[in-house]
């Protein structure tokens, strides 16, 4: 977020908020002061016993204006006073308004950077889910070129002109030009008509510098993507509009070689055109090659095959008939010349099918005046523009869609008078408002034209389809956020409450001098007040400010410098409002509880504190805790595959049961583990006491520790240590195995630093060469070399006895040091000793190939035959020979790097040397593969990764390279799923920095409140004659054993909680990589990070050793006398 949107959007909205917040809460007042005035209105007529005393009293308006007065001056005239002492009181006592201060500071940063963080997920995952559609909409005429042509311009100029008009309202962002497919005015992709609008296509190429004949103009993959529309190759012409602004930088995003026309002057100047990288592949072609002419063909009409006779007479030019739709088309052509490759891009994934996939892209300059008059006239002629995606409602998709739903009816309609008939006579019987076509004026010369248009949207489509995968993600995302919300509240409460407790004697002490209540009320509760609206104020604007930093985490604590995508994730008045009121009101609304409590205790009560405690519910903290704990042992048995006599379902096997088991009871066991736990923490020093009583170092203040730990506040001191450590522990634990998940994806899916797929079967020593071709093509000093290769053989083979076919993968000698694998993947947990088995002649199975062979135990022997085939003088195979070898069986395999688990679960794995006992050395060794896999570089080295993502580009572009796969490609894909469409690297960053800052700060804060509370009781220790060392020490060791204690049992505590919140990953990161098409859902083994947690549990001891030192020597300096007495 830039400085300006801080100022411009952001303070206002708070600004708005605040206020808010006030009236609400001076509406709440005054809605009381008129309860309370009407029930004492009410109050004779419902006890009769007090009307007597209202009798005598006679209403006067001379005493009802002097109170009136009265209480105005009070409340209102003394407002400035009042605000003044309360701010002095507050800086006073900054102990206690820290505690406040730290507990509503929290809330704030963390509620409004968890629904910051929403708007900006839901913004990112737009676009991300949009990347693959440069235009958003498509602008056609509202009306088919027949007739007077009402509404519509067949002068390309002056529908062009119609761009500056939609540019200049906000919803848009750029506009430009198009000539590609006609005009669609249909209801949707399954509207019979859907298929009449069709593009141009490409028909012929010619250049006298590449070689375009064996380019083939078929397009199969645009039909199998979407509708049966059109299976041919299909080009664009671009008008000025496109070439630069925001759709230029949309579709530069995909030049992979040569770059994007800067201008439509740059385009026009160079007769500019650009090429999808297969057509690129097929002809050769490099960036500057010339194109002598080139000839598409536009659509004149359109037929239905019933109509086969009548077009056949009438098209006397191409009849392209597509029977899926049963439509025939009559076509002529055009032909463009002097074209220039500009640039070549590649051919991603397959969007929005409305305007087809891939085209190519010229500058319509190369088109005459005469040409786009044709165009004009046959509907080729549309308008392409971007919406300001940023501004679409991040709410939800419904939102979003209705946005865009009424963006497209303002273009096309407004509201006016229509005619109503009678529909038995026919006769005019009024008029009505109703929707009717909106006319736009244009200027055309000295006069203007009326034209009516059609906005097909096409982005609405694309966010339907995803609302129910973005709603899961919404819903995984604030399951995982409720702690550290929840922890928010804790502190907040536990702040107020510890503040407010400061300030019970200090009340009682003001009543005896003459304070009144409403004035000591009203102190305190502004008090509260400001440092609330401060502390949120502070807050809010910190997470505003810091959210985009988490928005681009990509791994646990790991951030790119800059966003994929243009978020802008600012809180609209009503979220910042919600903000306001659980914060400042929640804090306000406590203030005075408290303080009404105060003021209703007797002086003597508020200054000794003898006011009885109620007891916790000790029975339903156990109870919860209890539950929890099941739900833990449930998680690990399923995580485990079963455990003893129980199997892998788990001890509950319903379903739903179990469903909402593994939901609720991390949350169960955070929170009741807590509540039980802090129990033994507060205890800390009698535990360690009876441990080292016997310590001569502690000899002198055992009696003091006997009764150490008893108190309420030294509890909420251990449950909030528990609380925050816990969190720390959850974040770390989650997010570095989150992390460790997409590398292990990674490796699965790529298998190596480079996976290259070719259109025939090569040789090592081919393959190998035209990878060299590439390296020094790209001449990166990164990768000067292959330092290792291999592939993956696949043939057939059968048992012996059961002559069961057996697909069957062999993996050569040193596979390993090109294939990454993992422990997962491998029976065991060291690949060099699996290695080595299958090169001994042992096998694995996936699952399938196992269930085939009847489960065989480790090391059964199998024999394995294979057989060989010769084609006769009649075509047919005859069996030429049988061959055969003997393998054992080393346990099951569940994929190889590379390749689909779901391919490997019905195969078996052998080593080379069985391999070449089967097929022979000369087979082995002239071995062919479509693919080919390739070391060539570390990975944490920085130059690797870009090198690889330049070298795969590289070979993208080459003939006879169908596909090239980079580590560090995917990796990045699989981080930015991980970030982007989950939230849970971003989320768990912030939960841990969060937690670790609220488990220093409330150490210390709290803390030295706890103490400040007890100085009493360490002033009659003096008294009695205990030395400063001796207190120091009874201090030092009191608050150090709570603190040790209640490290020990939070770290521990979280990490049961990872545990159990395990299998809520597992669920939905299986379904996310399920959804998008990851073929390896890897186990969520927990990574345990001591690293982070010593060092936040360190920073927590070093700030209570400060806290500690500084309140207990403050303590011991002050006059004895005075403390005795109570200040």
């Amino acid at each position: 977020m830039d400085i300006s949107s801080l100022f411009s959007e952001v303070i206002p909205t708070m600004v708005i908020a605040w206020i808010f917040v006030i009236f609400f809460i001076i509406s709440v007042k005054f809605e009381r002061k008129i309860r309370r005035t009407f029930f004492g209105l009410i109050q004779p007529l419902i006890k009769p016993e007090k009307k007597l005393v209202s009798e005598k009293e006679e209403f006067s308006l001379e005493i009802f204006l002097i109170n009136w007065y009265h209480s105005f001056r009070a409340t209102w005239l003394s407002a400035p006073n009042n605000i003044r002492l309360a701010l002095q009181s507050a800086w006073r006592g900054r102990e206690r308004g820290l505690a406040i201060f730290s507990g509503v500071f929290l809330a704030s940063l963390v509620m409004t950077t968890v629904l910051a963080y929403a708007v900006g997920l839901n913004q990112g995952f737009f676009q991300f889910s949009l990347e693959n559609d440069v235009f958003d909409a498509k602008i056609d005429f509202q009306e088919d070129p027949e007739g007077l042509w009402e509404g519509r311009t067949n002068d390309s100029e002056v529908w062009e002109s119609f761009c500056d008009d939609l540019t200049d309202r906000p919803e848009f962002s750029d506009c430009g030009l198009v000539f590609g497919r006609q005009g669609i005015r249909v209801s949707g992709f399954f509207d019979s008509n859907f298929a009449n609008p069709q593009p141009l296509n490409v028909e012929s190429v010619n250049s006298t510098t590449s070689d375009w004949t064996n380019v083939s103009w078929d397009f199969q993959e645009a039909s199998e993507n979407g509708p049966p529309i059109n299976d041919q190759r299909t080009i664009r012409f671009y008008g000025d509009g496109i070439w630069d602004g925001e759709l230029g930088e949309r579709h530069s995003k995909s030049i992979i070689f040569g770059e994007w026309p800067s201008s439509a002057s740059d385009a026009e100047v160079n007769r500019s055109i650009v090429l999808p990288s297969k057509i690129a592949s097929a002809a050769g072609v490099e960036i500057n090659d010339k194109i002598d002419n080139l000839t598409f063909s536009y659509v004149i009409e359109v037929y239905e095959v019933v109509d086969a006779l009548q077009a056949s007479e009438e098209c006397n030019t191409i009849l392209d008939p597509n029977f899926e739709v049963e439509r025939l088309f009559c076509k002529d052509t055009m032909t463009v010349t002097n074209l220039t490759v500009a640039a070549i891009y590649e051919e991603g994934d397959f969007g929005n099918p409305t305007l087809l996939f891939h085209p190519l892209m010229v500058t319509d300059s190369v088109l005459s005046d005469e040409q786009k008059l044709i165009l004009m006239q046959s509907d080729h002629g549309y308008l392409g523009v971007s919406v300001d995606r940023n501004q679409l409602p991040t709410s939800s998709t419904r939102a979003a869609t209705n946005w865009l739903t009424d963006l497209g009816r303002d273009l096309e309609s407004e509201r006016g008078e229509v005619t109503i008939f009678d529909p038995n006579t026919g006769n005019e019987t009024g008029t009505e408002e109703d929707w009717v076509p909106k006319y736009h004026e244009v200027a055309n010369g000295s006069g203007i034209v009326l034209i009516s248009v059609e906005y097909v949207d096409l982005i609405s489509g694309t966010i339907n389809f995803l609302n129910i995968f973005l709603g899961i993600i919404q819903v995984f995302d604030y399951i995982l956020v409720i702690p550290i919300v929840a922890l928010s509240f804790v502190v907040l409460l536990y702040g107020l409450v510890l503040s407010l407790e400061q300030r019970r004697k200090e009340v009682a002490i003001h009543r005896v001098i003459g304070g009144s209540e409403e004035t000591l009320s009203r102190m305190m509760i502004i008090e509260v007040f400001a440092i609330s609206s401060v502390a949120w104020a502070l807050g809010f604007i910190l997470a505003s400010v810091a959210v985009d930093v988490v928005l681009r985490a990509v791994g646990f604590l790991r951030f790119t410098e800059e966003g994929d995508f243009n978020v802008d994730p600012i809180l609209s008045i009503g979220s910042t409002t919600i903000v306001a009121l659980l914060t400042i009101w929640v804090a306000h609304w406590r203030g005075s509880v408290t303080t009404r409590k105060f003021l209703s205790m007797e002086i003597d009560e508020g200054v000794r504190k003898v006011r009885a405690q109620r007891e916790p519910y000790y029975a339903l903290h156990l109870l919860i805790f209890g539950v929890g704990l099941f739900a833990f042992i449930e998680s690990w048995i399923q995580s485990n595959g079963g455990f003893g006599s129980v199997g892998n379902s788990g001890l509950v096997t319903n379903f739903i049961l179990n469903a909402i088991l593994l939901l609720l009871g991390p949350f169960f066991l955070w929170i009741g583990g807590a509540l039980v736990l802090s129990r033994i923490g507060a205890a800390g020093p009698q535990i360690l006491n009876r441990l080292f009583g016997w310590s001569p170092a502690i000899s002198d203040i055992r009696r003091g520790l006997s009764g150490s730990g008893s108190s309420k506040s030294v509890s909420q001191l251990s449950l909030i240590l528990l609380l925050t450590l816990s969190i720390v522990t959850l974040a770390a634990v989650q997010g570095h195995t989150g992390t460790m998940v997409d590398e292990r994806t990674t490796n699965a899916q790529n298998g190596a630093d480079l996976m290259v797929q070719f259109d025939t079967s090569l040789t090592e020593q081919e393959a190998r060469n035209q990878i060299m071709q590439s390296i020094v093509s790209i001449d990166d000093t990164d990768i000067t070399e292959i330092s290792s290769m291999t592939s993956v053989a696949q043939t057939i083979t059968k048992t012996q006895v059961e002559g069961t076919m057996l697909i069957t993968w062999v993996v050569f000698d040193g596979h390993e040091d090109t294939l990454i694998w993992d422990s997962q993947a491998i029976p065991g947990d060291d690949i060099n000793e699996i290695s080595e088995t299958w090169r001994l002649g042992g096998y694995t199975a996936g699952q399938d190939a196992r269930n085939s062979l009847n489960n065989p135990s480790i090391g059964k022997s199998l024999t394995l035959q294979y057989t060989t085939y010769e084609i006769n003088q009649f075509g047919l195979p005859v069996e030429t020979g049988v061959s055969e070898t003997t393998v054992n069986y080393a346990g099951r395999h569940r994929w190889v790097p590379g390749i689909s688990s779901i391919e490997s679960d019905s195969v078996i794995v052998i080593g080379e040397n069985t391999y070449r006992e089967l097929v022979g050395n000369q087979t082995v060794d002239s071995h062919t593969s479509t693919t080919w896999m390739f070391e060539l570089c570390d990975e944490s080295e920085s130059g690797c990764s870009s090198a690889l993502e330049t070298l795969s580009a590289d070979l993208k572009s080459n003939k006879g390279v169908v596909s090239a796969s980079d580590w560090s490609t995917a990796h990045e894909q699989n981080e930015r799923n991980g970030g982007l469409i989950f939230g849970t690297p971003g989320l768990l960053s912030m939960m841990f920095v969060v937690a670790a800052l609220a488990s220093v700060s409330s150490a210390f804060v709290f803390l030295s409140l706890v103490l400040s509370q007890r100085k009493r009781e360490l002033a009659i220790l003096q008294a009695i004659g205990a030395s400063p060392n001796q207190v120091i020490r009874l201090v030092l060791f009191e608050i150090m054993s709570i603190l040790l204690m209640s490290m020990l049992l939070g770290v521990t505590l979280g990490l049961a909680v990872s545990e159990s919140f395990n299998g809520f990953f597992s669920i939905f990161g299986f379904i996310f990589q399920l959804f998008l098409g990851q073929s390896v859902p890897i186990d969520r083994n927990l990574v345990w990070p001591w690293t982070e947690i010593i060092a936040v549990n360190g920073l927590v001891l070093v700030a209570v050793i400060i806290s500690l030192l500084f309140t207990t020597r403050r303590a011991l300096d002050s006059d004895l006398a005075t403390v005795l007495k109570g200040e």
